[in-house]
């Protein structure tokens, strides 16, 4: 799916820089923000949002709740709350901003490891948490059995995208393993394991967290 939906936001990506640059035929120094723009949306119409909508439901249940049963009741609430929106909104605005700061020649890898990377992050804390959901209920619940040959696969394409991409990769990888292991002991903490929704918040972050660094000064 990474593959799939990294590959598509690339090639509109692409397709739009081409199209919308500052004269016909003339390169644009950076990526050019509504190719961007564009690249974002085809990525959210391919998932239906479902990745987004999870960090919004983890947002909102995180910040209101007091309890771990107060916390899953509210991320189980189809209506979105004010932690949820500021979450959605300063999410995208990062991920908007820190793909402008790529360059251009590694930008398509980028965001196909941005999407196969993420994902397998989001998918390997079932091997650590206990799933405290009703899965038969929720649309991840299909997820919840796999085997460590599956984990193994899933690591094999979430990581080969990444060999494509200059040795600034390492900053990128080491952030999004870090953020990996503090949405895992913060989902234990609060929850007492892990949801479908705090699944897409992994995954949102990392893929977020990845994009900033690769768009930064640091490991360069």
């Amino acid at each position: 799916v990474g593959w799939v939906v990294g590959a598509a936001s690339a090639a509109v990506w692409m397709l739009a820089q081409m199209l919308f640059s500052v004269s016909p035929g003339a390169s644009p120094e950076g990526p050019v923000p509504i190719a961007v723009l564009l690249g974002i949306i085809v990525a959210v119409l391919l998932t239906g949002a479902l990745h987004e909508d999870g960090f919004a439901d983890t947002c909102d249940g995180l910040g209101g709740g007091w309890t771990a049963e107060e916390r899953l009741r509210i991320m189980k609430d189809s209506r979105i709350g004010t932690y949820g929106a500021l979450g959605i909104l300063f999410l995208v605005l990062f991920k908007f901003f820190a793909l402008l700061q790529i360059e251009t020649e590694i930008l398509p890898w980028v965001w196909i490891s941005g999407h196969t990377l993420s994902r397998f992050l989001s998918i390997s804390q079932l091997r650590f948490l206990d799933y405290v959901q009703d899965p038969a209920k929720s649309k991840s619940g299909s997820m919840t059995e796999f085997s460590g040959f599956d984990l193994i696969v899933n690591a094999a394409f979430g990581l080969l995208p990444l060999f494509f991409i200059g040795n600034q990769v390492l900053v990128g990888l080491s952030a999004v393993v870090f953020i990996w292991w503090v949405t895992l002991v913060h989902f234990k903490k609060r929850l007492g394991g892990v949801t479908g929704d705090c699944l897409g918040a992994t995954q949102q972050l990392s893929e977020v967290v990845f994009y900033l660094c690769l768009g930064s000064n640091i490991g360069v």
